[in-house]
């Protein structure tokens, strides 16, 4: 039975895609959130315009992150109503209301501004991320609340074992036909 779980891990892990990388751009497969938890995930797509500015992500005046071209990241959050900003010499902000287990998708974009670029930041669709490769923002880059690659593939592998686990056992419990 453990041994059948084990191949199943070993199985998913190998044929999934990519969790995620600051080195390579990859299509990327995420975690539910933590029980109890919800889940924001930040994109900024690729392009030359605005690429020297980076889209800098606050909650409540603390940076969170911020994105370079390219650049994804993941924050983890209590689940309730919250204002996340970007800003440089204009401003702008989205507004949700998360429940427990919630993944919603923010992305970024900047267009050009008088002196600078000026940062946008809008309610984005979980296909708009899935369907192309990124990369994750680098460690230096993250607030305490942003998942690490390390901890995203631990999730995953979390996951997947339980959903291993959960299949040997439904199997396992079947009906000899």
């Amino acid at each position: 039975m453990k041994a059948l779980a084990a191949l199943a891990l070993g199985v998913a892990l190998c044929t999934s895609p990519a969790a995620a990388s600051p080195e390579k751009a990859e299509l990327i497969t995420l975690p539910t959130p933590p029980a109890g938890k919800a889940q924001m995930v930040f994109f900024r797509p690729g392009g030359f315009g605005g690429s020297a500015i980076s889209c800098a992500v606050s909650e409540a005046g603390a940076k969170i992150s911020s994105l370079p071209p390219a650049r994804f990241f993941v924050a983890v959050v209590e689940p309730g109503r919250h204002t996340f900003r970007v800003s440089s010499e204009a401003k702008d902000e989205i507004f949700v209301d998360l429940k427990p287990g919630q993944t919603q998708y923010a992305k970024c974009s900047i267009a050009m501004g008088f002196m600078a670029g000026r940062p946008k930041l809008e309610i984005a669709q979980e296909a708009q991320f899935t369907s192309k490769p990124w990369k994750s923002v680098t460690p230096d880059r993250m607030a305490a609340n942003v998942l690490t690659d390390e901890q995203i593939k631990a999730a995953l592998a979390a996951q997947a074992g339980t959903d291993a686990g959960t299949a040997a056992a439904t199997t396992a419990a079947a009906p000899a036909s």
